[in-house]
């Protein structure tokens, strides 16, 4: 079958960067603005040329992708420099020699999976030469056996091309669109992978290696999940009887504990004889809003819902706040055990963070 080529439009999840890439290498990594122009600053970096940002989408990826970038190359196995392996690769393994000083750039960091070709007839993709695939075509992969289809993006050509034979390929963003589950999970092959063109090449379940694994990510951006959804410096609430009251309360400098034994103990005072009944509590490092910390004083008798205090009613608010963001942590961590891709994990909606 054809298809249209969909381009990758970028993670979607969690802390991101731009990774600067030239011929399915990986460069550098850089922000994702700038004060000039985006696609100046990515050529500038050693980058590919691209004439609007939008084509810089693709490139866009969560962070904890960068704990795969082990340096910018890796000893190559070329031993000689008539083995042919880099003769028709569409992405460039830069470097010959005769074993003492071969070398090749890291690919892009993003890469899960490697798998060889089976070679001949059957491997009309690895066949193309300089006119194959290039870095972020989208190529298809169907599972033959029960014919069930996912997609991913090509790196490079792993260890190069020789014609007869067999050709390694380096993907990337192994998945389903809009789901949590898919790729190669599960699926026993053989493999058909396609590329727009139409030209295919076939390999085995056993010719799969997975180069990422699945749980090591979930633990990279594990801690993002925690600073996106608990990591504020600071928890805003509303108290009073309308809730009509303003409080900023600053984390390291108010300890909720403190504050509930504080209300429990005034509780136990306004008990006690009238003349000595605490009226009010004033918290100094509290602010009305976040640039205004000039302390707030709380009526600690009435003025809050019900039978509580403007006291107690701000301090029930604030633990709700924050239970309710790590309760939102714990559900989202949840959520990402039942994750299958690491596509997913940095690109699906219902995983957003």
């Amino acid at each position: 079958m054809a298809f249209t080529h969909q381009p990758y439009s970028g993670d979607k999840n969690g802390d991101l960067d731009l990774l600067v890439c030239k011929n399915g290498n990986y460069i550098t990594s850089i922000g994702l603005t700038s004060s000039v122009s985006l696609t100046q600053e990515y050529v500038a970096a050693g980058g590919e040329t691209f004439a609007t940002e939008a084509e810089l989408l693709p490139f866009k990826a969560n962070k904890a992708f960068l704990n795969y970038v082990k340096g910018s190359y890796e000893t190559s196995t070329v031993k000689t420099t008539t083995s042919g392996l880099f003769a028709n690769s569409t992405t460039t393994l830069t470097g010959t020699g005769n074993g003492s000083g071969d070398f090749k750039r890291q690919g892009d960091p993003r890469v899960t999976h490697r798998i060889t070709l089976n070679g001949g007839s059957t491997s009309s993709i690895g066949l193309l030469g300089p006119t194959g695939p290039t870095h972020m075509t989208q190529l298809v992969i169907t599972d033959t056996s029960v014919s069930k289809t996912f997609d991913c993006y090509f790196g490079r050509y792993f260890d190069g091309f020789t014609t007869g034979t067999t050709v390694g390929m380096e993907l990337l963003l192994v998945g389903v669109t809009g789901a949590i589950t898919g790729g190669f999970s599960g699926r026993t092959g053989p493999f058909l992978i396609e590329a727009p063109g139409g030209q295919t090449g076939e390999f085995t379940a056993a010719n799969v290696k997975t180069i990422k694994n699945l749980n090591s990510f979930k633990q990279f951006i594990s801690d993002q999940v925690g600073l996106s959804l608990n990591g504020s410096t600071f928890d805003g609430i509303t108290y009073g009887t309308s809730r009509t009251g303003h409080a900023v309360f600053f984390r390291g400098t108010t300890d909720l504990n403190e504050l509930a034994t504080i209300s429990s103990l005034v509780q136990a005072n306004l008990k006690g004889e009238t003349g000595d009944r605490i009226t009010s509590i004033h918290l100094p490092l509290v602010g009305t809003t976040v640039s205004a910390i000039s302390g707030i004083t709380f009526n600690s008798q009435t003025g809050g819902c019900a039978a509580a205090s403007e006291f107690d009613d701000a301090v029930g608010q604030l633990f709700k706040a924050r239970l309710t963001a790590q309760t939102n942590v714990g559900k989202q961590l949840r959520a990402m055990e039942d994750a299958t891709t690491i596509r997913a994990l940095v690109s699906d909606a219902d995983l957003a963070f």
